[in-house]
């Protein structure tokens, strides 16, 4: 029986010797198996894309929210104000603390007092007009701003009502001249609530190009209209200052980083059962997060995947039975060699495994540049679709085994009537 080495030789100068024909038999798999790497490229990288839109960007943080029950305005509680309990919010969060990463607060100015337009902070040198906005520590770990200098408030800031602000880079160039750490730790006069007060410089953060986070009023100087960029201070420095507890219309719920949009719904479910549970009954808690749509969007890539990869199945199959049928064609061309081999000796399971053989080569080589040409045409897509690239080695793996079982499963047929053949019939073909 000759060895795998001379086989390999005899099929690739058999390949080599119908450069044209070879091609065009290796096209539909070269085809599927493109389509498969590119497709799954897409897939992985659209999936990347919704984990660290989950994870970065807030799309699995659980908003929590209180509102009246229908029909409970005529049962005598139509004054009563309708607020989150802080205490049973702290107590439910507790109880699912193993899952969080922590409670976000963000009061602003214009929910805390109605004259809040005339608002600014200034030092010695200079004043810009600005938005307050009071946040928990869980605000920094929910927004995800990038610090140029300082750091987001602590726990304990926040339990302490530290004098402390965050400032934009815009504010900090206004107020100091520069961005550096050299801002940290000076002081700031801050003027709302009607009153003057010290705040210390805790960090510098970069000015968010998200327009809701900036806002617009009349200046009290020039009376023209101002982009006002936002202040940060701990939400309890409010309490401490005014003797007042806010009143929370809305907090966010941070689940623990990386959890799995199962296990994100089945917190939701659970914070509102509890909520619920202690509720009055004219009041009723909601709770909910982008996660179902994040979802839904997955489950459509799913889809339109299973359907893209249902087309690239065929294209291998096709390319298989072009495979087999090239192998039919080649074993007539070469009937007088096969009877020739068998006449000096060649056995049929030597005959047999040269045309495997050679049908798995030809199959081979139109997979290797199938993955080849996955690999560029997934990236070109991912870019063109604004995916980030995300190879996977499993993929390329499957598409070269696949293409080894298609040659052996095509081939077989065609190989196996080549090592059947009568030698002396063989020997007499024209």
């Amino acid at each position: 029986m000759t060895s795998l080495h001379e086989n390999l030789s005899v099929a690739f100068a058999a390949i080599m010797a119908n450069k044209m024909r070879s091609v065009l038999t290796m096209l539909g798999i070269i085809i599927g198996i493109s389509a498969v790497i590119t497709i799954v490229s897409i897939g992985s990288g659209q999936g990347k894309k919704m984990q660290d839109q989950m994870n970065n960007q807030g799309f699995a943080n659980i908003s929590i929210s209180v509102s009246r029950k229908e029909g409970t305005e005529d049962t005598g509680n139509s004054n009563e104000s309708i607020k989150i309990d802080q205490d049973l919010l702290v107590e439910v969060y507790n109880k699912h603390a193993s899952d969080c990463d922590g409670i976000s607060i963000a009061l602003d100015m214009e929910h805390l007092t109605d004259d809040w337009t005339s608002d600014y902070t200034k030092t010695k040198r200079n004043r810009t007009t600005t938005y307050f906005r009071f946040t928990s520590d869980g605000f920094w770990k929910a927004s995800k701003f990038t610090f140029l200098a300082g750091k987001p408030f602590t726990l304990t800031d926040i339990r302490n009502g530290a004098r402390s602000i965050i400032l934009t880079d815009a504010q900090a160039k206004n107020l100091f001249g520069e961005i550096s750490e050299d801002c940290i730790g000076q002081t700031v006069e801050c003027y709302f609530l009607n009153m003057y007060s010290t705040f210390t410089v805790r960090g510098v953060i970069k000015q968010p190009a998200d327009f809701t986070l900036s806002n617009y009023y009349v200046d009290p100087l020039s009376g023209k209209y101002v982009n006002a960029s936002v202040s940060y201070m701990p939400y309890k420095a409010y309490e401490v200052m005014t003797g007042k507890k806010p009143e929370l219309n809305e907090v966010i719920i941070i689940p623990k980083k990386g959890s799995s949009g199962d296990t994100i719904l089945e917190l939701i479910e659970a914070l509102k059962s509890d909520l619920n549970a202690e509720a009055p009954d004219y009041m009723e808690y909601n709770a909910s997060s982008s996660v179902d749509y994040i979802k839904q969007m997955a489950a459509n890539s799913r889809n339109q995947f299973l359907i893209t990869a249902l087309v690239a199945a065929i294209a291998l199959l096709v390319g298989g039975i072009g495979v087999m049928n090239i192998m039919m064609v080649s074993i007539t061309e070469r009937t007088r060699e096969i009877g020739t081999r068998k006449a000096l000796g060649a056995t049929n399971a030597s005959l047999l495994f040269q045309f495997i053989t050679e049908a798995v080569l030809l199959c081979l080589i139109g997979g290797l540049i199938g993955i080849v040409l996955g690999i560029i045409f997934g990236i070109i897509a991912c870019r063109a679709m604004d995916v980030p690239y995300v190879l996977e080695p499993l993929s390329i793996l499957i598409s070269v085994l696949f293409s080894l079982l298609i040659g052996g499963f095509f081939g077989y047929y065609p190989a196996s009537r080549a090592a059947k053949m009568d030698p002396i019939e063989a020997l007499r073909y024209e």
